[in-house]
């Protein structure tokens, strides 16, 4: 396909024309008309945008895609255009806030009759959806910002990380908290050299007791499915299963294995950020669970994942680094005592060097150690950075995305993979990053990818 033309149409029709209709229209059940979601070549997106509004599209716009839609719309030279969500009560509180963007139930629908005269989607769905509706919209010549985990799978990470660079889609996720003042003070101060070359690395959440469900099994049953929601539209790619109350929809489906990527994927892309922004590691080498194992239904209630990689930059212990991943409010108490660390943070990553150890964490001051205690440091003064505002400005050429799939994809793997080994507990799964393969595992590598739900086929995201 030919480079998209970004200039304005004019177009407001909410009707498609019918040789629209005749070129993408296909039927899925019984009755409804869709559009189907088979390409075989990707448009190239333009490396800015060629007029003075950003005509974007919002697709998942309740709980914190309701957030996305509002910062990125309050940016001066954006222009809301359409709105999309399954469930039409969040889509009629979006459009109380943007009254003139066309609504849609269907993001499929939105693409096929806006594609051509949008230049931007922001993806704020849940896990399952966000590979599929990103790869269709880099297809269409569409820059994206996506909400964390950037997908599902390791393969989808990294097909959609391919084909972003591929296409010059100007790209971010949504992991604002790269963009916050105390993780960049963080950087600035680890840069400094001040814990010596770091041999380990502990990150820690809290999550995901208090905030959904894990460690449950599937409920038998049904519920009559609200007139309100489009239960089929919000599976998706996912497995059929009969809608129940409040299981599901609207947050609880994080801990789901069919939906969502549990605490590990929720937190791994905001508190392992700093990993390989600080030392430089990208794949790592082996991976090794050292909790329980989850149910069929859901992610357990607590993990502990082990990784090796190989040495990156001057800052790294010439013989590697270890990251250790906990959540379920767990942390390395013993670890943090020896340290002296009194006050961990909820949320946090610990560097571990030959000469101190950092305590870094998005929402509090980074905090330095050394063996005879904690040490004051003086924090350098940094300007504020709006996450959503800075991808719009690179979508225009003014600055550079920061979280581009370039950079987040690897994160996401990395984060994705842990998930692949908690079915492997106590095993230590050597990872072959080029094949995406674990060699000695044939079954951890069946994990790498997933089938999609008839009719829901992406051929550029088939294994």
């Amino acid at each position: 396909m030919p480079p998209k033309d970004l200039h304005p149409t004019g177009n407001d029709s909410k009707t498609l024309d019918r040789r629209t209709v005749l070129k993408h229209a296909a039927t899925l059940g019984a009755a409804a008309a869709v559009v189907p979601l088979a390409f075989t070549g990707c448009a190239m997106a333009p490396r800015t945008v060629r007029h003075d509004t950003l005509r974007h599209a919002c697709i998942g716009v309740g709980g914190m895609g309701e957030w996305d839609m509002k910062t990125i719309g309050s940016h001066d030279n954006v222009q809301i255009v359409a709105i999309c969500d399954v469930d039409e009560e969040r889509l009629a509180t979006a459009s109380g806030l943007y009254p003139d963007a066309r609504r849609y139930t269907d993001w499929r629908a939105l693409l096929a009759s806006e594609g051509s005269s949008l230049d931007s989607i922001n993806v704020s769905t849940p896990d399952h959806m966000h590979a599929p509706i990103t790869m269709s919209a880099l297809h269409d010549g569409l820059h994206v910002y996506c909400q964390k985990p950037l997908t599902h799978t390791v393969f989808e990470s990294r097909r959609i990380a391919d084909v972003a660079r591929r296409v010059g889609a100007i790209t971010q996720m949504g992991i604002q908290n790269h963009s916050l003042v105390n993780f960049r003070r963080a950087h600035r101060i680890f840069s400094e050299g001040v814990t010596g070359p770091v041999r380990e690395v502990h990150v820690w959440t809290d999550r995901a007791a208090g905030w959904w469900p894990q460690g449950v099994e599937r409920t038998p049953g049904s519920d009559p499915i609200p007139v309100t929601l489009d239960w089929n539209g919000w599976l998706g790619v996912a497995p059929e299963r009969p809608y129940l109350k409040d299981q599901y929809t609207p947050f609880t489906w994080r801990g789901r294995k069919d939906f969502g990527t549990g605490a590990q994927g929720d937190m791994a892309c905001h508190l392992m950020d700093p990993v390989p922004w600080f030392l430089g590691v990208r794949d790592p080498l082996t991976i090794r669970s050292e909790g329980p194992r989850p149910n069929n239904e859901s992610f357990p209630l607590w993990s502990e994942v082990h990784y090796d990689f190989e040495s990156a930059n001057e800052h790294c212990d010439p013989a590697g680094v270890h990251l250790v991943w906990h959540d379920g409010g767990r942390k390395p108490d013993a670890l943090l005592a020896e340290w002296g660390v009194d006050d961990p943070y909820a949320n946090a990553a610990f560097f571990v060097g030959d000469s101190g150890a950092l305590l870094v964490s998005p929402y509090e001051d980074c905090r330095l150690f050394t063996t005879t205690g904690e040490s004051p440091l003086t924090l350098p003064e940094l300007p504020e950075i709006n996450h959503w505002h800075q991808w719009v400005n690179a979508c225009f050429g003014r600055e550079e995305a920061t979280t581009p799939f370039a950079y987040a994809g690897p994160i996401t793997e990395i984060a994705l993979l842990g998930n692949i080994a908690l079915e492997f507990p106590g095993e230590t799964l050597d990872w072959d990053s080029r094949s995406l393969s674990f060699p000695s595992k044939d079954a951890a590598t069946a994990l790498v990818s997933k089938a999609y739900r008839r009719g829901w086929n992406v051929p550029m995201l088939k294994a």
